[in-house]
């Protein structure tokens, strides 16, 4: 019989939070915001493609798997 751990979705927050934060400090976060808001996306734009990478390789655990 295998058995599979299956993070809860509080240790997912907390490995996310932490990978975006080390992947993108709260001042690059700053920095891209205020440049798109300035009518410059580009880093506003490889941001949220980080974040979507982040999400991506650390999913929740999906019920009744």
């Amino acid at each position: 019989m295998k058995i599979a751990y299956k993070p809860t979705p509080e240790e997912v927050r907390k490995k996310r939070q932490a990978e975006y934060l080390t992947r993108f400090p709260v001042e690059a976060q700053l920095e891209a915001l205020t440049e798109a808001a300035q009518g410059r996306p580009e880093k506003l734009n490889e941001l949220m493609q980080g974040l979507a990478e982040i999400r991506g390789a650390l999913p929740y655990a999906k019920e009744g798997e």
